[in-house]
């Protein structure tokens, strides 16, 4: 039954959808890995702190930046908090629910689809709205000293020092 649903999707997908729906599929599989550990061993892997190798060298926020506090975020039901902290995660969490579950129902129930590969300009438009709050991000920083990853203002000399004579 397993190899008849491996083939089923791969000749109804495109090639482009196939390798997306496939890395969504992985995506969802991670996801139910995280809750199954935290329900198991109560390790809550979006309580980790891994450190952003752009910020340690540059002391700048990088394009994910506020990704993960995002995520935590919208988990909890703060939508305004999630926004605020990487405002192209709820889209980019839409754009994955509408694709997988269209995939999933033309796949096994034959409901019509868009076009292989239609995906791709929604996800040229995360990349669009990820480089924009970057930028935004970077303004913030630079010109006003507002650090989005420690939610306070620091000097903007330090900032200066540290990231554009390279003493720091």
């Amino acid at each position: 039954m397993l190899n008849r649903l491996k083939t089923a999707y791969k000749e109804k997908l495109g090639n482009t959808d196939r390798i997306l729906y496939e890395l969504g599929l992985v995506a969802l599989g991670m996801g139910i890995a995280a809750v199954l550990l935290y329900f198991i061993t109560g390790i809550n892997v979006l309580r980790l702190k891994y450190p952003c190798l752009f910020n340690k060298l540059t002391h700048l926020c990088c394009p994910g930046c506020g990704g993960t506090r995002s995520f935590r975020a919208l988990l909890e039901g703060d939508i305004v908090r999630s926004l605020y902290d990487y405002p192209p995660l709820l889209y980019g969490v839409i754009v994955y629910i509408v694709f997988m579950l269209r995939c999933f129902l033309h796949v096994h129930f034959g409901v019509r689809k868009s076009r292989d590969g239609a995906v791709v300009k929604y996800i040229y438009i995360f990349v669009v709205l990820m480089l924009i709050q970057w930028v935004v991000k970077l303004v913030a920083q630079l010109c006003f000293g507002y650090h989005w990853f420690y939610g306070s203002e620091v000097s903007m000399g330090t900032v200066l020092v540290d990231n554009f004579l390279c003493l720091g």
